[in-house]
């Protein structure tokens, strides 16, 4: 059997226990409602009810079950050398080593009594508030200073918009986000609050255009026709799944479409301290945070500015997705952040991450040269990976941000539908990488990979072997 579908069947199945290659007795006949589509694992279940709220949850937002199923089976050089490599997941591997030191020599200064106990105030601590504050000061020029009470913290970006959505969006509600977009969106930010993602396809020469936002009038008008109310636009900066930083002009579309429509305006910062240098774009735009911008000043319209909501999380720039710390910076709202504060619990973050993070943010010096080291890593990786496919008769879409790069395969895969697409995607798994596929961005042709670059160099030439293995496989 392949390993796409030994992976395949894993996902189906979920097992958790290890069924020998060669059993001397048949392997026994799977529970019905661990195995198959969630629609039918509900209809077979027999047990005490559950939600209405649970039950109803649609196939296409179990994708968390078949990322677990992807995760069981990752590489590891000593313990898994056969194990799946990720190129469709955006984790930061180019400092690993460098953090892992630092942090194992700081902890036992940076923990203190308090982080034993529930901490100081619900939301984090003060003292990563207060980090999290002087990181926005000094780095991103906000036109109001940020203080330590405009921030709600949490286990993630994907916590923290989940309860951000949930404050905003009632059932049914939508919030508009450009396509291509990150694909967890689509479950991770909505599946408890029951609203509704839509998806705006922008072609790319317009994707970092004021134009753009023309998409968004007609789409706001096509859903308002079929009863759906918008209450939230969204705005991924650098975007992601292009790697790209926006201009000032198109920032301020983005907050005068959100005035127009009395919308709350939501900005992904998550790779504001992972913009590098491309040679091939000398003219790109510096990363500029909306908090930054005197809209009113700049566009002579009023802007209100209680609509406007930063995410921010440490995963992607410091490379520690596992700490699981993220921040909703709310400066002029906060009815919004009192909202927050009653589902703080849920969300807190924990004391450890918390005591280094902010011991790092605390640490200039330290800091400065991880965000330097970081930038430089991300640019060299970057330009490898660009050359390796562009030798390949790939086109690499021009990237500046972020830790992964779109590709454009259609001149070489030449793929008729999104069933090839994903049969390639298979065949990389079967070859021992995982990319990603522009279908699971929204992209509307296929034939667009997306690739993360931001690996350990070893790992990440060990993954474009593999690719290079699926890609010939392909045209056999």
């Amino acid at each position: 059997m392949s390993l796409a579908s030994s992976l395949t069947t894993h996902v189906n199945s979920l097992a958790i226990s290890d069924v020998p290659l060669k059993p001397r007795t048949p392997a026994p006949k799977p529970n019905p409602v661990s195995v198959g589509a969630w629609s039918d694992a509900v209809d077979a279940y027999a047990g005490p009810r559950l939600s209405k709220r649970i039950i109803d949850v649609p196939d296409s937002h179990v994708t968390a079950e078949k990322l677990d199923a992807i995760f069981r089976t990752t590489y590891d050089g000593e313990s898994n050398p056969g194990g799946l490599i990720n190129l469709g997941i955006a984790e930061n591997s180019l400092l690993t080593q460098e953090y892992l030191e630092y942090y194992s020599r700081v902890l036992k200064d940076a923990l203190t009594p308090g982080d034993l106990t529930y901490g100081n105030q619900s939301s984090g601590s003060s003292r990563l508030h207060t980090a999290i504050a002087d990181l926005w000061n000094e780095n991103f020029s906000p036109l109001t200073p940020v203080k330590p009470d405009d921030i709600v913290t949490g286990p993630g970006a994907t916590s923290v918009l989940d309860q951000l959505v949930a404050v905003f969006l009632d059932p049914g509600d939508a919030i508009l986000i450009a396509a291509p977009h990150y694909n967890g969106f689509n479950v991770n930010m909505v599946a408890r609050s029951r609203s509704t993602i839509v998806s705006v396809p922008v072609p790319n020469e317009e994707a970092f255009s004021p134009t753009s936002l023309d998409y968004f009038e007609t789409a706001i008008k096509e859903y308002a026709a079929k009863g759906v109310t918008t209450r939230a636009v969204m705005l991924c900066s650098p975007q992601n799944p292009y790697g790209r930083t926006y201009d000032k002009e198109t920032l301020l579309a983005y907050a005068l479409f959100a005035e127009k429509h009395d919308l709350h305006l939501i900005s992904d910062e998550l790779y504001a301290l992972s913009v590098y240098d491309n040679p091939n774009m000398p003219d790109a735009p510096p990363f500029i945070s909306m908090l930054a911008l005197d809209i009113e000043k700049e566009t002579g319209k009023p802007f209100d500015s209680r609509r406007l909501h930063v995410v921010y999380s440490f995963s992607k720039d410091f490379g520690v997705n596992g700490f699981r710390v993220a921040a909703v910076i709310s400066q002029h709202n906060p009815l919004v952040l009192r909202a927050l504060l009653h589902t703080a619990f849920l969300m807190k973050v924990s004391s450890p991450a918390d005591a280094l993070l902010s011991y790092l943010l605390n640490d200039k010096p330290t800091f400065r040269k991880m965000v330097a080291l970081n930038q430089a890593r991300l640019a060299d990786s970057a330009a490898h990976v660009r050359d390796w496919f562009e030798k390949r008769g790939f086109k690499p879409f021009q990237s500046n941000a972020g830790h992964f790069m779109m590709v454009d395969g259609r001149d070489v895969f030449h793929f008729k539908n999104f069933e090839e697409e994903r049969a390639f995607a298979h065949k990389c798994i079967d070859a021992g990488v995982v990319v990603g596929v522009g279908q699971s961005y929204h992209y509307a042709q296929p034939g667009w990979l997306r690739v993360t670059f931001s690996v350990h160099r070893p790992v990440l030439d060990l993954a474009l072997q593999r690719l290079d293995e699926a890609l010939k496989s392909l045209k056999n």
